[in-house]
């Protein structure tokens, strides 16, 4: 048995691989690890069953691998980010640790809360240590020369390709086993609970497992990423992306990991290098959109990046709202993606444009009403994309979309779903149509809507909305 020395808190990084914190932890020995559940934090928050559950599985996964390590993974309650804060010092305290480690979040509230916990542990005579984690480079440091946040994607991702050539990422292998601590009965009293894993259809569909986090990356870059450049686009076929999101929102799957993963390719396989290169640039979007949540704190508070557009008078309608986020706006497209949303928890990422411009331009409905719905469903719900990109379809945010450029559901479907079995398998009324009708109706269709709004003037008062900004 070995004395504890440091605690390991997880939170986004629910794995072995590639751990900065675990791997720094077990370098010295006497390692302990907690998760603290904060639900209602997660509520208020928008997360949705979905990503909680998902990550609850993810967390008990993440138990069973740290026991083959002889490092106990201790779950407890705290309702919210105070009570993380003061449960942790509790922690410390009763175990006579010395070390907490922890991982950065890139999120306003999660670093005001880190804050408040380095300057507790300050207090009490514990050393804090947070970790660069979650993204290539460490998080708000990507600057233009004179020192402000870059705006545009473009800009950005030559920045980054540049300071990797000049250092390479590198990645940390997954700790080796430890000896056991002794914890003695030091844990009396604490909130520890027990998660009980549940498995609705849409958990079934994605594993919460490490092993197989890797296994699919693997796969992946292995043989798929050769056909990424030129499939990614067509939601029918589920083999088009990497399948990697739900695995990245919740840190099973290491951001370093992916990218060198993908840089191996382009140095042993010349001929997938440029679609590997495409698998690249879309972690680079991420990558981007993390940024901008340090060193624009005013995204995580629902502000619009570009702030004079939050004087655009947005249409109230709960019904158009409703129809939206049930699949039933009587666009076919639309409909078969909103609707792989609500039986799957996950949505095809070309559908994330054309559902966030649908509601925010034709519908001309506050886009943070879309923004909410997909938190509150998605199994890979993450603050930074989701606001990145709903921002970006709906022209408030940084390098957006300009706003007379529109996604038309027709146009979109004809390109990327030509044949309609995307919209086949998901708005089953169409099926029996010809192709060209499951993309656009022709007159009554049983147990379907008529389009709810005509493109033309959707797009009309949209574009006096945004002119009447200038």
């Amino acid at each position: 048995m070995m004395q504890v020395k440091t605690l390991v808190w997880f939170r986004a990084d629910l794995r072995l691989d590639d751990n900065p914190a675990l791997f720094s932890a077990c370098q010295q020995g006497g390692v302990i690890a907690c998760f603290l559940r904060p639900k209602q934090q997660w509520l208020q928050h928008d997360w949705g069953y979905n990503r909680i559950r998902y990550t609850e599985r993810s967390v008990l996964d993440l138990q069973t691998e740290l026991q083959q390590l002889n490092i106990p993974l201790l779950i407890l309650e705290a309702d919210d980010f105070r009570q993380q804060g003061s449960l942790l010092i509790n922690l410390c305290q009763r175990l006579g640790i010395a070390q907490l480690f922890a991982n950065e979040e890139p999120e306003l509230n999660e670093r005001q809360r880190d804050l408040g916990v380095q300057k507790a542990c300050l207090e009490q005579g514990i050393s804090c240590q947070f970790f660069h984690d979650q993204s290539l480079l460490p998080l708000g440091q990507v600057l233009k020369p004179d020192g402000t946040a870059y705006r545009v994607y473009s800009a950005f991702r030559k920045q980054i390709v540049q300071r990797i050539e000049q250092q390479p990422i590198q990645s940390l292998p997954a700790p080796s086993i430890q000896n056991k601590p002794e914890l003695n009965c030091l844990l009396d009293g604490l909130p520890l609970i027990q998660l009980q894993p549940e498995f609705d259809v849409i958990q079934q569909r994605w594993s919460a497992s490490e092993r197989e986090a890797l296994n699919q990356l693997e796969c992946f870059t292995g043989e798929a990423i050769g056909l990424y450049e030129v499939q990614r686009d067509y939601p029918a076929n589920e083999q088009g992306t990497s399948q990697l999101s739900h695995y990245l929102a919740t840190g099973k799957l290491s951001i370093r990991r992916c990218w060198l993963q993908a840089q191996q390719i382009k140095i042993s396989n010349p001929a997938q290098a440029a679609s590997a290169q495409c698998w690249q640039d879309e972690l680079i979007w991420r990558e981007f959109y993390r940024h901008l949540l340090v060193l624009n704190p005013e995204l995580c508070r629902y502000r619009a990046f570009k702030p004079v557009t939050e004087h655009i008078q947005w249409r109230q309608d709960a019904e158009a709202l409703t129809r939206w986020q049930q699949g039933q706006t009587g666009f076919p497209l639309v409909d078969a993606a909103m609707r792989q949303l609500l039986t799957t928890g996950w949505m095809h990422n070309r559908l994330r444009m054309l559902v966030a411009v649908f509601l925010s331009k034709y519908l001309l409905i506050d886009w943070r009403e879309g923004e909410r719905w997909f938190m509150q469903h998605l199994i890979d719900a993450d603050l930074a994309s989701n606001n990145g990109g709903w921002q970006w379809a709906a022209s408030t945010g940084t390098d957006a979309v300009p706003y007379f450029r529109l996604l038309s559901p027709y146009r979109q479907a004809e390109r990327f779903d030509g044949q309609g079995e995307f919209i086949a398998r998901f708005v089953p009324e169409l099926a029996h149509l010809p192709a060209k009708q499951r993309i656009q109706p022709k007159g009554y269709v049983e147990n379907y809507p008529a389009p709810m709004t005509d493109l033309k003037i959707g797009k009309d008062r949209m574009m006096a909305r945004f002119k009447a900004l200038q």
